[in-house]
Formats: structure tokens, C-alpha cells, sequence
């Protein structure tokens, strides 16, 4: 296939969030705007599961030619080769050429309003206080924010019951009508819930205060000093997709998401920072984040779920 010629067809973008939440929105709104550029449509395709193997596996399956994308973490495939997970991911980084990273983004601690804690540490007393009373929620087994937690409550010498959700959208539900305590995840959606005071603000997970939420103390500062909690999304072919499509892909996908109108919209008013990285440096940074991820990972023993 001619780099000129791609797409031929209809480009599926398949995430692993049901619909809704910042993953969805950016994924959506990238394909329409490329779907004008292509003249192709390019569709995203909702495939929900915990930690997103099917998402990933439905990708790896698929022929490398750039028509099936996969927009996933870079967490979510460190998980998949992390020793002691009992269930076969089906996947693992070999399956996928990097694309591009789209954007970065820290995460949020947020708490039921009715939790009697406030901070980070109010939560750590009133768990060592009431053993078995309290239970948080993630974005899926061996997710980044089951495993960010787990360090903290490892390091804290406290434990809590873990329920895994399918998205952050879902998560954040559970906390606000108050089937979890609290829950780590992505800042976007918990924006308008936090200033709506349907859910509260606890720690943010950067190394600097959020902008948006300058009075909450990051986690680090609330005794946990080097902490971040974040993450970042982008596209991934399969692997031994051609260099040109991948470099064709990445470009265009930089074009899009850049432009100030998008990039106010859909980026930076969630907080966010526009990463279109290319995929020539996408690899040293997985590397660096994969080990900074199985040091968490090692302090306790997951089970990834399908």
C-alpha cells in the first residue's frame, strides 16, 4: 500500500472505555476531524472490559495496515507483562507499533461528600481505625489507579477492598452516590462533579497543584513526597504495520489535535497537556514508565481480569 493512498477504507478506532469520559470524547472528536481529512469515515468502536484486554486483543488480531487502531495506555500494556498475573492477557507490547501519544494527564483522588475524611491521611486513619469499612474503586484490575492506590495503601500499612470499574465515568458514579468510598482517577470527568459538590476533591495526583484546584494538596504533599499519579493515552497499531502508514497516521493525527480551537476544547480546559508525540520517541518513554510501573506493581500480587 502507497502512503498516498491510505485509508482505503473505514478506519476503526477501538477503545476500551465504555462511552462517555475523556478517553470517548477525545477519541471521537480526533476521528471526526479525520474522517474530514481522509475522506474516509473513521468510527470509534467502544469495546469495554477491565484492564482492556479485549479492546487489545481485538486490535492485535487485526491486519497491520492502519484501518484497526487501538487507543489505549501505556499502563494498561505494562500490566499485561508484569509477573504473577494468572490470567493470559492474550496481548502483550510485541502485538502493537506506537502510533502517537495524544495527551497526558494527572489524576484525582475523590471521595464521597459524606466520607467523614477530608484528606488523604484522614482516610488512611479511618481505615487503620475501622478495618474493613471502607472500600475504593479503580478503572480495572492492574490499571495504573489500582496499582497507584495499592502502593499507597501498602506503603501507609493499611488495606482496603478494591472494586474494579470499566471507566472513569462509572467510578466516578460510584463514589458520588456512594457504593465507594472514594476512587483514583482521571481529572476531566471529576471537574464538574467536584464544583457541583456531588463528589470532593481529596489530592491531585501531579507533582504541582492542579491549576483548576490550587487549594488541594497533591498526594505527594500529603505524605507521600515523589508520588504522581497520571497517565497517558494514545494510538497503537498492530504490530508490523508499514512505517509509512504508522508515520501518516501520527502526522495527521498531530494536525488535528493541535489546531487552538480543538486543543481549548478538548484538552487544556480538562487540564490536560497536548503531548502528539511521534512514534520515533514513543518507545525510550515506555521503557522509562515500564519501570516505574513494575516497581509499584512488585509491592503486591494482582490478578488481572478479563
Amino acid at each position: 500500500m502507497e502512503a498516498q493512498v491510505f485509508p482505503v477504507r473505514t478506519v476503526s478506532v477501538v477503545v476500551y472505555v465504555p462511552p462517555g469520559g475523556l478517553q470517548d470524547t477525545i477519541a471521537r472528536a480526533t476521528a471526526q476531524e479525520l474522517s474530514i481529512l481522509w475522506n474516509q469515515p473513521v468510527i470509534v468502536v467502544n469495546r469495554p472490559s477491565a484492564g482492556g484486554v479485549i479492546a487489545a486483543e481485538t486490535v492485535a488480531r487485526s491486519a497491520p495496515d492502519g484501518h484497526s487502531l487501538l487507543q489505549f495506555g501505556g499502563s494498561n500494556i505494562y500490566a499485561s507483562e508484569m509477573p504473577g498475573n494468572s490470567t493470559p492477557s492474550g496481548y502483550a507490547a510485541k502485538d502493537f507499533t506506537p502510533v502517537t501519544i495524544l495527551i497526558a494527564s494527572n489524576n484525582i483522588l475523590a471521595a464521597n461528600p459524606k466520607l467523614p475524611a477530608n484528606t488523604l491521611q484522614e482516610i488512611i486513619a479511618l481505615a487503620r481505625a475501622k478495618p474493613g469499612a471502607l472500600n475504593y474503586g479503580s478503572l480495572g484490575i492492574g490499571h495504573s489507579t489500582h496499582v497507584d492506590v495499592e502502593w499507597l495503601l501498602n506503603a501507609a500499612g493499611v488495606k482496603i477492598q478494591h472494586i474494579p470499574y470499566k471507566g472513569g465515568a462509572q467510578a466516578l458514579q460510584a463514589v458520588a452516590s456512594g457504593e465507594i468510598a472514594f476512587s483514583v482517577t482521571g481529572i476531566t470527568a471529576a471537574i464538574p462533579m467536584v464544583r457541583q459538590g456531588r463528589i470532593k476533591g481529596v489530592a491531585y495526583g501531579g507533582l504541582k497543584r492542579s491549576e483548576l484546584f490550587s487549594d488541594m494538596p497533591t498526594i505527594a504533599e500529603a505524605g507521600f513526597p515523589g508520588f504522581d499519579s497520571g497517565s497517558w493515552f494514545g494510538w497503537f497499531a498492530p504490530a508490523a504495520t508499514p512505517r509509512h502508514v504508522v508515520d501518516k497516521i501520527a502526522a495527521d493525527v498531530k494536525r488535528v489535535i493541535s489546531l487552538p480551537a480543538f486543543k481549548e476544547r478538548f484538552i487544556t480546559s480538562g487540564g490536560h497537556e497536548l503531548m502528539a508525540t511521534p512514534p520515533q520517541e514513543i518507545g525510550p518513554i515506555m521503557e522509562r514508565e515500564r519501570k516505574a510501573f513494575a516497581t509499584r506493581f512488585s509491592q503486591f500480587n494482582v490478578q488481572m481480569e478479563r
